[in-house]
């Protein structure tokens, strides 16, 4: 009885999260006027949290972008930092919309953050540690204010008309849902410091938006 409450709740949970999704892909297609994208973001966030939260209480480790154990494989630390395999749903997300082809599909490691007014001295310091000979030719620097990446709409989110017929629909859900995902897992790293290594299909993110620790971490991850 108790496993099938918990089921019954998992299921109403997803089925929100969908209904959101397929607002957010109506509204930024132009069906859906009076709302803000803000409505939409924030209405997904209380729900993937609640999600989560309850995934959380019944397995104690469900982080969505702790994949360590996807696509069937698991992947080892390096230098004593817990490296992650980037989440499936995020490489479906650049794969689908084209967006930020330039951070998971290039040829070098890529460092990415945003900052604010208050973090300047953060990013210049990152900036000018990256600017190096050294870390220059093993790095590419993706950093972005908050205003300017909040202000990003890039790639293609959604069709250009509505679907009419269960698989079209499913396909644009997931093309919403995945984009999402990649929308997400950026603003997660933005928080403090992500170094991306698109060759691994695998990141790691600093703790803490502390310069030392990000030069550290990056001189630590040279050769990773």
């Amino acid at each position: 009885m108790k496993k099938e409450i918990k089921n019954k709740l998992f299921e109403a949970g997803s089925f929100l999260v969908c209904i959101v999704i397929l607002l957010a892909a109506a509204y930024f297609t132009g069906f859906i006027k009076g709302f803000s994208a803000a409505d939409f973001q924030e209405a997904y966030n209380k729900a993937a949290y609640n999600l989560t939260k309850s995934a959380s209480k019944n397995s104690g480790k469900s982080n969505l972008f702790n994949t360590n154990s996807s696509r069937g494989r698991r992947i080892s630390g390096y230098k004593g930092y817990h490296t992650m395999l980037i989440p499936e749903a995020v490489l479906r997300g650049v794969a689908s919309s084209g967006a930020w082809k330039q951070i998971f599909y290039s040829n070098k490691k890529v460092v990415f953050y945003t900052y604010n007014n208050l973090q300047s001295d953060f990013h210049y310091s990152v900036k000018n540690y990256l600017s190096t000979k050294t870390k220059a030719q093993r790095y590419e620097l993706y950093a972005y204010t908050e205003n300017e990446f909040n202000g990003m709409r890039t790639g293609d989110i959604g069709p250009s008309k509505i679907c009419d017929s269960f698989e079209e629909c499913n396909a644009v859900r997931q093309k919403a849902a995945d984009y999402t995902s990649l929308a997400e897992f950026l603003k997660y790293c933005g928080r403090t410091l992500c170094i991306i290594n698109p060759s691994e299909s695998q990141y790691i993110r600093l703790k803490s938006k502390n310069s030392g620790q990000a030069v550290k971490m990056i001189n630590d991850m040279v050769n990773w």
